[in-house]
């Protein structure tokens, strides 16, 4: 039984990382969404902090699986910094996986 959480955490440590590469190429109105992201996903982080999910129920495995894909996506950024847009599009989608995970925490 793995703890499908530990993705939500793997976000927040893989923007922190990827922050500063990611940020000197966006143009101002991409820096917002960015540091939005980063925020939202700090808080995901927090919250996903001693929680328990498990990977065992079908819909979090899906939603997991998603999540792991864009993080993948977010630790590669500095492969992509040519196509900001979709790097941003990365984070979001990881911080989206990750509040919809926190959802399902009962």
């Amino acid at each position: 039984m793995a703890n499908a959480l530990e993705d939500v955490l793997d976000t927040y440590t893989a923007l922190l990382s990827q922050y500063e590469t990611v940020s000197a190429k966006c143009t101002g109105e991409q820096k917002q969404v960015l540091n939005g992201q980063v925020t939202e996903a700090e808080a995901n982080y927090e919250k996903a902090l001693n929680q328990i999910l498990s990977d065992n129920d079908a819909q979090v495995a899906a939603v997991s699986k998603q999540l792991k894909a864009a993080n993948a996506g977010i630790k590669n950024a500095a492969d992509q910094l040519n196509n900001i847009q979709k790097v941003i599009g990365y984070v979001t989608s990881a911080v989206n996986y990750g509040s919809q995970l926190l959802s399902m925490v009962k």
